[in-house]
């Protein structure tokens, strides 16, 4: 018995334009920008669910990072 592989004609190539950067905010972006708004005691965008990150006290002067209120992950 042999098998042979094919490529089907929906299949298509890799090129090097689209492995492109996309458009937008990188993860350290986000992450980045919502450390500085909590650090501010400042409530912040959620970067799972784009709800509220709700600042967390600390017995340093920074903040401890945050817990979202809708979907409950924790930025520490």
């Amino acid at each position: 018995m042999s098998t042979l592989l094919t490529r089907g004609t929906s299949a298509r190539r890799v090129r090097e334009a689209d492995c492109r950067r996309p458009e937008g905010p990188t993860l350290d972006d986000v992450i980045s920008r919502s450390w500085e708004v909590l650090r501010a005691g400042l409530p912040a965008t959620c970067p799972a669910c784009d709800g509220e990150l709700a600042p967390r006290p600390s017995a340093t002067a920074a903040n401890a990072g945050g817990r979202c209120t809708a979907c409950g992950t924790t930025l520490s």
